[in-house]
């Protein structure tokens, strides 16, 4: 279910006796690897909410080509898969401690249990001290892929279809 950011608080409420699981990320041309981060999110939990990147903070970080799919589609998208009972978008403001207000109010409303990254996540060091400060367990993962998804990723498969377009 697509929530607004300001409606986390109800998430919690409503899921007041079971484990949330917070995820977050762009997940521009969701694939098969982001179906393995969502499902060992759950893991840890009873109810997973993930947070989408907004295309502008995508562009903050990786470049104004990105993303390749727009928010409310990545949303609609990520939304749609089995394991996620919860998606919001992050409601980027433009501001050089986005990361701090962003994190710090979804965890302040949501209370998440559990907040998983994958290792190769945008300032892991912050987002610990950050869990740490409202009581919330970080997991972080390791990026895997079976041998037979050949180490899929976003970025590989741009690189790919930019290649076949040549």
């Amino acid at each position: 279910m697509i929530v607004d950011f300001k409606d986390l608080g109800k998430i919690r409420e409503k899921h007041s006796a079971q484990k949330i699981v917070l995820g977050s990320g762009t997940f521009d041309l969701t694939h098969a690897g982001h179906v393995l981060f969502f499902e060992d999110c759950k893991r840890f939990g009873d109810v997973l909410v993930v947070m989408v990147g907004s295309d502008q903070a995508i562009q903050r970080f990786k470049g104004k080509d990105r993303p390749v799919i727009n928010e409310y589609a990545r949303l609609k998208v990520v939304d749609s898969l089995k394991p996620v009972d919860y998606t919001f978008l992050d409601c980027y403001v433009d501001r050089d401690d986005f990361l701090v207000f962003l994190l710090d109010e979804a965890f302040k409303f949501l209370k998440p249990d559990t907040y998983v990254v994958n290792a190769d996540g945008y300032d892991i060091s912050f987002r610990r001290k950050l869990a740490k400060k409202h009581g919330v367990e970080l997991v972080v993962l390791p990026r895997t892929a079976p041998k037979e998804f050949e180490n899929i990723s976003t970025t590989k498969i741009i690189e790919k279809m930019k290649r076949l377009k040549n």
